[in-house]
């Protein structure tokens, strides 16, 4: 998706967790409704998020911010 010639558009309203979060960190613009939540939340079961989102992440919210949600879970 990432190499799409196009831009890919998030439209995210409500939770996006895990896969969903990841899939969003991969589109090119992400537009939240104000009751948007995210987070990594497979990390509360032991798994480690793993469809790119820890290389995405951070260059998106910076990686002391992506350190807190990837290592807490908190959404």
């Amino acid at each position: 998706m990432e190499r799409f010639s196009v831009p890919v558009i998030a439209a995210i309203n409500g939770y996006c967790l895990g896969g969903g979060g990841e899939f969003a960190l991969a589109c090119d613009i992400r537009i939240a409704a104000e009751n948007a939540v995210f987070g990594f939340r497979e990390v509360n079961l032991g798994v480690y998020p793993g469809w790119g989102g820890t290389q995405r992440l951070p260059r998106v919210v910076g990686m002391s911010k992506a350190k807190e949600i990837t290592f807490t879970a908190d959404k």
